[in-house]
């Protein structure tokens, strides 16, 4: 999660400037956000990490757009995007094995 927050800041101070105050504050603020999101699942009681980890699913996919959207206007490579895909997934299947630990 840490190296894929660095990753995305390199990536959108490199966004147009047009967009990088914008759009690309979106990415890193989302970033930040879901690293707020499992320190918090991490140390909550269990009905607020679950919480944390539904919250944290649904910025993963706001991610997944953003990216998706970034790719379509040129801003990243498609490398890029299969490689922030493939790190957002796996952190989702991470934190959904988490939930349903905790759902037993």
């Amino acid at each position: 999660m840490i190296e894929l927050t660095g990753w995305t800041f390199d990536r959108t101070a490199s966004f147009p400037k047009s967009q990088r105050f914008t759009f690309g504050q979106r990415l890193d603020n989302f970033m930040l956000d879901a690293i707020e999101l499992v320190i918090t699942a991490r140390f909550a009681a269990r009905p607020e990490k679950m919480q944390a980890l539904r919250q944290l699913n649904l910025t993963l996919e706001k991610l997944r757009v953003l990216w998706s959207l970034s790719s379509t206007r040129g801003w990243i490579t498609l490398r890029q995007l299969f490689y922030v895909h493939k790190v957002l997934d796996e952190i989702g299947q991470q934190a959904g094995a988490w939930c349903k630990s905790l759902e037993k």
